[in-house]
């Protein structure tokens, strides 16, 4: 699924040079679910940038399903993208003025997308069935969560990319979560990376990683 050979990412802080990667090999099969547990600092949403191909700059191979995102022009890969990779953000990025139903399909409409669920049913699945017409700026924090879940599965994707998805919430609520999210990737087989700084969290997952010494190491 994605293959990674050689990654080298740097960064200026002040005349100081930071690695986040040197040197670095990773790969992820089809169907793998893999948590990487980060430390506090930078590098986080670079190295979520970089799986999705936002980030460009850095030094060797990334290839997704066998091809190599690197020889892809900007439209190649927004395109790619647009197809390919999902996301669960820290944040949720719902649109707060559209209904939780609008928010669900507005990636799938614009791009022609292949649906794993209906939108009645990932919102029965996730617990929602009757927030349906809801607008987001009605929803409480649990709820905007669990739309963001909801949008990240409707849709036939290769690869999930979660960042921080549990991190505003209690350990009751981040096992429901978390538990949540491994019920539908076992139903869709997607391949997913969970950032994460909590090792309970990380522990849900089937392999944590973790960042040290700018590389990716197996626990």
């Amino acid at each position: 699924m994605i293959e990674i050979q050689k990654l080298e990412k740097h960064f200026s802080s002040g005349w100081e040079r930071v690695s986040i990667f040197e040197n670095t090999d990773f790969s992820l099969d089809d169907g793998e679910f893999i948590a990487v547990v980060w430390p506090s600092g930078s590098g986080k949403s670079t190295f979520l940038n970089i799986l999705s191909g936002i980030e460009r700059e850095y030094a060797w191979t990334v290839k997704i399903e066998g091809q190599n995102i690197q020889k892809f022009s900007d439209n190649q890969m927004t395109r790619f993208r647009g197809k390919n990779v999902s996301y669960i953000f820290q944040n949720f990025k719902l649109i707060e003025n559209l209904t939780v139903k609008e928010n669900i399909d507005l990636i799938i409409d614009l791009n022609g997308l292949e649906r794993n669920f209906s939108t009645k049913e990932i919102l029965e699945i996730v617990g929602l069935g009757n927030k349906m017409n809801s607008y987001v700026y009605n929803l409480s924090g649990w709820e905007s969560q669990r739309v963001a879940i909801a949008r990240a599965f409707v849709w036939k994707t290769k690869l999930l990319l979660a960042d921080e998805p549990t991190w505003a919430l209690d350990s009751v609520n981040k096992k429901i979560v978390m538990q949540l999210i491994g019920e539908l990737h076992k139903r869709v087989g997607n391949s997913i990376v969970l950032i994460t700084h909590d090792d309970e969290v990380a522990a849900l997952a089937e392999k944590i990683y973790r960042v040290q010494n700018a590389q990716l190491e197996l626990v």
